[in-house]
């Protein structure tokens, strides 16, 4: 029961930031211009800061970390299946490209960022904080560049499939997301050190990106978009929290995870879909409303199903 607890406590306040943009929205506090100039703002200054100041901090001097080249390496290539999967089976069922992208990025895109510290360090306190950082250096870069393929492959501003290789790395080279985590991995293993003058404002910054991302999303969220597409997303949103961690689970008990390593694999591949996706697949002309509906249907239902998994885990003695 304190491990259902403590998911409620971590997807409702989530989930909630999403309900009040939505709320503020409908009683015209806000217009959806003023939103939408936000979302392009999230985009491109406080979540970029905020993947800087993550991958930065995972270099601190107080995080003595050791890699541990298996759980790296094993939680890199069950990403890379996931993606290659889903790339093939996808496309045979998406209504149109921009659509496909969309749903490609909403189900592999985990919200590790938030999740997966407070998930962790519940089962297993600070312990926890060494794996988790080590796996944020890895999968922040790979979630962001294999965004950015996906959703230039499938953006509806491209009328043709044969998108020049050449393009695709402008994409990743100049997305906003990529190049902070190229310079938070750069200015933390470089050891750069900000003045406090700096690096308090920039902190302070990057700490609203998740909010506001929640409550743009929640402003622009159409209940008539959700009923469109309810089933596409109901099935999106139960692959990304249910089947896709399931198998996981078990090709990662068969391989002799257990304990900590487990829990911090389970934070990886049983979180709801990131915010981010939604930022990005809005941004780089794909569905944003796909999209937006997999990030509110997952963190809802997202309470159940990794309670579902600490539950059997523990009971099974892998936890």
């Amino acid at each position: 029961m304190d491990d259902f607890l403590f998911s409620l406590n971590v997807v409702l306040p989530l989930f909630l930031l999403i309900a009040i943009g939505y709320a503020i929205k409908q009683i015209r506090f806000v217009s959806e211009d003023f939103l939408l100039e936000a979302n392009k703002f999230v985009f491109k200054f406080p979540l970029p800061l905020m993947l800087f100041q993550n991958i930065r901090s995972t270099f601190d001097d107080s995080l003595v970390v050791i890699f541990n080249t298996k759980l790296i390496l094993s939680a890199f290539i069950g990403i890379v299946i996931v993606i290659a999967v889903l790339a093939v089976i996808v496309p045979l069922f998406g209504k149109r490209r921009a659509t496909t992208g969309s749903l490609i990025q909403g189900i592999y895109r985990s919200n590790f960022i938030i999740y997966g510290l407070p998930l962790a360090t519940s089962m297993y306190g600070d312990s926890a904080i060494i794996p988790v950082s080590m796996l944020l250096g890895m999968v922040i870069p790979v979630y962001n560049i294999m965004a950015v393929v996906i959703l230039t492959v499938f953006s509806e501003t491209k009328s043709d499939k044969s998108i020049p290789f050449s393009l695709i790395v402008k994409n990743i080279f100049k997305n906003p997301l990529i190049l902070a985590c190229i310079a938070g991995f750069l200015a933390g293993k470089l050891d750069i050190r900000f003045p406090v003058f700096i690096d308090k404002p920039v902190d302070e910054i990057s700490k609203i990106a998740t909010p506001l991302a929640l409550l743009v999303m929640g402003g622009l969220f159409k209940f008539k978009g959700l009923m469109d597409n309810f089933l596409m997303v109901f099935i999106a949103s139960i692959s990304k929290l249910l089947v896709i961690p399931l198998f996981a689970m078990i090709a990662f008990v068969c391989l002799g995870f257990r304990g900590l390593e487990l829990a911090t694999l389970l934070c990886l591949f049983a979180t709801p879909t990131a915010v981010a996706s939604y930022i990005m697949a809005e941004n780089m002309g794909c569905d944003g409303e796909v999209s937006a509906n997999i990030v509110v249907m997952s963190t809802a239902l997202s309470a159940i199903t990794i309670f579902m998994f600490i539950f059997v885990l523990k009971s099974m003695e892998y936890l």
